[in-house]
């Protein structure tokens, strides 16, 4: 066996990988909803519906549903490592979540938290993952959760996390749009539809108005959920982004603003 002639062989694999280049703009989307202690009707129609919103706008998708904690955390730690050269990667998750001493977490669907330390244990750190796309020096993110359900563990009565409450806490870094579908803190219904109603809106304003800079885009957004829940439910978001960035730009490569 020539060893030498293996081993170039590898370096030539090794070096192809670290020099290929993802897609333009990439996608990453989580659903679960099959929660044992608390199934959601939802998050299964809404990353579908999203993940055919986004192909249609040229994304190269992949789509995930009902993980469990190994693989939710290697989802987002190889579409971190994997995306580093595209222009625009964006991440959406749908199900349950919670926020603790000022950063979210994403519960996979064999979360069983009991204490704070499982917090940290048995989820995904939504902040962390914010914060290492943050740290990617090309491109933009974009970073959708519709994770504001209220989990059963809020309302049994036995819970001994007093630092983990309801919603999600604000997260905001460079080059990022963070965007939740409500407040900070604040919860929303899963929904009596066959989507969520944030979900609704946010693939309604990909199919009508991609060529929105992304600040109004979610602006629109926000606002047909509040119209449509009363006030009840109000999406907040976060854009740090150091240039212009939109779902489709116009015909002259640029976004383009309402009149």
């Amino acid at each position: 066996m020539n060893i030498a002639r293996i081993l170039a062989g590898w370096a030539i694999a090794l070096t192809a990988t670290a020099g290929a280049q993802a897609p333009a703009r990439v996608a990453l989307l989580i659903g679960n909803a099959q929660y044992a202690d608390a199934p959601l009707r939802n998050p299964l129609n809404d990353v579908r519906e999203v993940a055919a919103s986004l192909k249609s706008l040229g994304f190269a998708v992949t789509t995930h549903e009902n993980l469990k904690l190994g693989e939710m955390r290697e989802s987002l730690r190889k579409f971190v490592l994997t995306t580093r050269t595209a222009d625009v990667r964006l991440v959406y998750f749908a199900g349950h979540g919670l926020q603790m001493r000022g950063r979210s977490y994403l519960l996979p669907v064999d979360a069983k938290i009991n204490n704070e330390t499982h917090v940290l244990e048995r989820t995904a750190d939504a902040t962390e993952l914010v914060e290492q796309l943050s740290a990617i020096e090309r491109g933009a993110n974009v970073v959708i959760i519709d994770a504001c359900r209220t989990h059963p563990m809020f309302t049994s009565g036995t819970r001994k996390m007093w630092a983990a409450k309801p919603g999600l806490s604000k997260v905001t870094a460079s080059g990022t749009v963070v965007a939740f579908s409500t407040r900070p803190g604040q919860t929303a219904l899963d929904g009596d539809g066959a989507i969520s109603v944030y979900t609704r809106h946010l693939t309604r304003g990909l199919r009508q108005a991609p060529a929105l800079p992304v600040e109004e885009f979610f602006k629109r957004v926000r606002a047909g959920v509040v119209a449509e829940t009363n006030n009840k439910q109000v999406p907040w978001e976060s854009s740090d982004l150091n240039g212009e960035l939109c779902f489709r730009p116009g015909a002259n490569g640029q976004c383009v603003r309402e009149p």
